[in-house]
């Protein structure tokens, strides 16, 4: 399928986009974090330090024995006044994160001068891992039901009225020409609007927009995931990266529509 943008739908179920970008790793960020929160801070006033859980496993190659540890991440995160775009930044990873998404050319225009400063003054000149991910939320609407927004395959089957679906997780993997393509689809209840390893990035936006709060109906999280993945470090070249953003942010909008029924895009778009 050829790529054409959806345009504005009214009502997008879109709640939450991200963008990555991992480098090769700073062991000085601690030295360079401050001098970064200073040069974006007109832009991004809302500034804090915060920790999160990282888990290592380790195996011996000798006697094959597994050793887990887990220690604390330090990472910094601006937003910006209303709390709906954030940055969050750490030793080797660099992530664009909103509640107001409304295509990739307004997402480059924020996430470009950001890449700038953050390279220029950790003197990052290689990256690695690029990826970019959507969080749609699916509610019944207009008369229709989940099952007739999204495609066959995407739902816990029914069972009869004796069993009533409660959970399911369904996650298809695509290689692209640049990287791996992840389709996730959850039916939940009583969940955030986001999937759980999402947690402590989007706890970091204003929750204004309620991306924590658990919903207590029954709903489906489509979760679009699109990484590339080359095999050694490449050139730090904000161009590039930009562009190899574009091209995942396009093959992520095609599967998305992949997963949902031409008729849903109708009413997301135009209402009744």
């Amino acid at each position: 399928m050829e790529y054409v943008s959806l345009g504005h739908m009214e009502r997008a179920p879109l709640v939450y986009s991200l963008a990555m970008i991992e480098f090769a790793p700073v062991p000085g960020m601690d030295d360079f974090a401050e001098d970064i929160m200073e040069a974006l801070r007109s832009t991004y006033p809302d500034i804090s330090e915060f920790n999160t859980p990282n888990l290592t496993v380790q195996v011996d190659a000798n006697s094959g024995e597994t050793k887990a540890e887990q220690r604390m991440l330090t990472q910094w995160r601006l937003n910006n006044a209303d709390g709906n775009f954030g940055i969050v930044f750490g030793k080797e990873r660099l992530v664009f994160h909103t509640t107001i998404y409304k295509s990739f050319a307004l997402f480059a225009e924020s996430m470009r001068p950001v890449i700038q400063t953050v390279f220029d003054i950790a003197n990052i000149k290689y990256v690695k891992n690029i990826g970019i991910r959507h969080i749609d939320n699916i509610f019944p609407m207009e008369g229709k039901a989940i099952k007739d927004l999204l495609k066959p395959g995407y739902l816990c089957p029914e069972q009869g009225e004796s069993l009533v679906p409660e959970f399911s997780r369904v996650e298809f993997v695509y290689k692209s020409k640049i990287g791996y393509l992840y389709l996730r689809s959850y039916e939940l209840r009583d969940h955030p609007r986001v999937p759980q390893d999402l947690f402590p990035a989007a706890s970091q936006l204003s929750q204004d927009y309620k991306l924590m709060e658990p919903i207590k109906e029954n709903f489906v999280l489509l979760d679009t995931d699109h990484i590339y993945t080359p095999e050694k470090l490449q050139e730090a070249n904000i161009d590039k990266i930009i562009d190899t953003l574009d091209e995942l942010h396009k093959q992520n909008s095609l599967g998305f529509r992949s997963m949902v029924e031409e008729n849903a895009i109708e009413l997301w778009r135009n209402g009744a």
